[in-house]
């Protein structure tokens, strides 16, 4: 049990430095990982920022131009001046403007009915665009910006048209001013910013139309993508970041988004995220491995350190048996018996129970080994030490070799008749072995037992029981040996003289010597 528990407290030690060892890496690889999030998406709130403003100063800024120029439309004295006076009030605003690069007035059959890039009207009807229809229909539409479109007065260019609604003085529809913005001149503002290999700038529509993408994709712009997620959340919130995955390439992307201020149009500026955490991966790969060899040097240690323990608490639990057990007959010696004595004494103390002792000497034992030698005299020794441990039945019971010849019994509790019946049982067994023995009386081995049984007290000396057992077994020897003899506390005298059948009333076995020892 002893070392279960220490195999458990060195495992679960193991363990816990382990998973500490693995739980602070694993902290540290995450706190590098959301720093890495962090300076991306400062780095790309901080270029929305700026895009938002270039873009609100090249679009934002056309507005204020197409409602002075819808104010002049209406008013009716422009129409008496001279054709190029007229053009020169209705479009002073756009030759000085940066941003602007054409305007023109629509009739509400969709015909240029003036034109900033030439007194004449050039041929133009806008009755199929979506910036006419939206306008005609619609008197509230205010300022709109179209789907991309090409431009039919600048070959084909990919455009996006700016426009306000004309009304007559009673509100009917009376045609439209707009100007043309060329969405490569937006793209321009995207072209030299670095965004990684798979990183993207997106201008939307607040409908979720593609007005421009960097690095731009053939067939992409103008693209409705409204129903996506990623873009269904940008439309939804005014500004924010999240890791989604897009409906282009289908690559992780880091998106930082936000609206244009005073104009229907959402930025989103997205980073590959496979791009962002590359150098942190590598970084994640030799960290990790680090850690995990670190870890299984750990429980390698450990391993070994639980072996050694092992084998050392063997070692010690060896050199324990070995201190407390005889080598000769493998009976605790007389270090374990005192040992066992005193814990039984004091366990009899508190629960008032009878401590027997027996005292147990091989009779005529010297001139057994010098009639048969010493080698003869251990096998004797070992065959009463495997009688006595086979005559003890219960647990706590000890047989114990204490010197030489001599044996004790302890016998928890077990009082006087109980140790007298134990006593006389290895009396009796000793003679069946039938061992020879020819200088003794009895030509057999037999042994002479000393008992003693007291309930101690804690007025009692310790020895006492040991000290009275030893007197009866020098009793027993001087009654002529090969007889018990018991000691009591109320008997200065053995209990009872050695009679005939304490000494003969076992019938020895036909067959003596070698053979008997070794059964």
């Amino acid at each position: 049990m002893k070392r279960l528990l220490s195999d458990l407290y060195l495992n679960l030690l193991a363990g816990a430095i382990a998973l500490s060892i693995l739980a602070i890496s694993a902290f540290s690889l995450w706190t590098d990982r959301q720093n890495v999030r962090r300076q991306a998406e400062q780095s790309s709130r901080n270029l929305l920022t700026t895009l938002s403003r270039e873009i609100n100063d090249h679009i934002g800024s056309l507005d204020p131009i197409l409602l002075r120029i819808a104010e002049d439309i209406a008013d009716k004295s422009l129409l008496e001046v001279p054709p190029q006076v007229r053009h020169r009030v209705l479009f002073d605003r756009v030759r000085t403007s940066t941003y602007v690069d054409s305007a023109l007035v629509v009739n509400e059959d969709g015909n240029a009915a003036a034109d900033a890039a030439s007194i004449l009207p050039r041929r133009f009807n806008a009755s199929d665009r979506d910036y006419f229809t939206i306008h005609r229909e619609n008197s509230d539409a205010g300022f709109y910006l179209s789907r991309p479109i090409a431009s039919r007065l600048r070959n084909g260019d990919p455009s996006m048209a700016v426009s306000r609604r004309l009304s007559h003085p009673d509100g009917r529809f009376a045609g439209v001013v707009v100007s043309g913005i060329s969405l490569s001149r937006i793209g321009t503002l995207f072209s030299d910013l670095d965004l990684g290999p798979r990183g993207s700038i997106t201008l939307f529509r607040d409908d979720g139309i593609v007005l421009t993408r960097q690095p731009h994709v053939e067939g992409q712009i103008g693209q409705d993508l409204g129903a996506t997620p990623n873009v269904r959340r940008f439309l939804r919130e005014r500004s924010g970041s999240f890791e989604g995955t897009a409906a282009f390439d289908q690559v992780h992307r880091l998106y930082v988004f936000g609206r244009v201020d005073g104009l229907p149009l959402v930025l989103a500026v997205s980073k590959s995220m496979d791009d962002l955490l590359g150098a942190w991966r590598q970084k994640a790969i030799a960290q990790g491995g680090i850690t995990l060899l670190i870890c299984s040097g750990l429980v390698a240690l450990m391993l070994l350190l639980r072996r050694e323990l092992r084998r050392r608490t063997g070692a010690e639990a060896k050199l324990a048996r070995l201190a407390s057990t005889d080598d000769l007959t493998g009976l605790p010696n007389r270090r374990a018996f005192r040992e066992a004595y005193e814990r039984e004494r004091r366990h009899a103390i508190r629960s008032k129970s009878w401590l027997s002792v027996l005292y147990v000497d091989a009779d005529f034992f010297k001139q057994y080994n010098d009639l048969y030698g010493h080698g003869r005299g251990d096998d004797l020794l070992r065959a009463i030490a495997g009688t006595l441990a086979a005559q003890l039945q219960r647990p706590r019971d000890m047989a114990a070799r204490y010197g030489g010849e001599e044996f004790t019994v302890l016998l928890p509790e077990t009082d006087p008749a109980g140790a007298e019946r134990i006593a006389e049982d290895i009396r009796k067994a000793i003679m069946l072995l039938g061992v020879e023995h020819r200088q003794s009386l009895y030509g057999i081995v037999t042994v002479s037992i000393g008992a003693a049984s007291k309930q101690p007290s804690l007025g009692t000396v310790s020895t006492l029981l040991l000290e009275a057992a030893d007197a009866a077994l020098y009793q027993a020897k001087e009654a002529g040996r090969n007889c018990v003899r018991h000691w009591r506390p109320d008997h200065s005298t053995p209990a009872r003289e050695p009679t005939a059948s304490s000494r003969s009333d076992v019938t020895l076995p036909e067959v003596a010597g070698d053979e008997a020892l070794s059964a």
